[in-house]
């Protein structure tokens, strides 16, 4: 006899699923609004590079979103990392 805790069994949504599929919606919102302030801000200020830790990027929708994207998966990876890591260390988890 099947319970209706054992046909919603594979069908749930949490847990590492979760997290990579919020971690991927905001890499790439990241990446849609960098697309958006690089199309915009050169028509809007003039201006056509920018400087980040010594390296000169050229202002377009491809280079501000991959920056945005990049540099906001690599915090979301290295969070991650971290929270796992202490995660191990914790007498009281769940």
């Amino acid at each position: 006899m099947t319970t209706d805790g054992d046909r919603n069994a594979g069908r749930t949504f949490g847990g590492r699923r979760l997290v990579l599929t919020l971690g991927l919606a905001l890499v790439l919102a990241t990446a849609a609004f960098g697309a958006l302030l690089g199309s915009v801000l050169p028509a809007q200020s003039g201006l056509e590079e920018v400087t980040v830790l010594g390296i000169r990027f050229v202002v377009s929708p491809v280079t501000f979103a991959l920056y945005g994207g990049v540099s906001v998966g690599v915090f979301l990876v290295t969070l991650v990392l971290v929270v796992t890591a202490v995660s191990r260390f914790d007498e009281h988890a769940v």
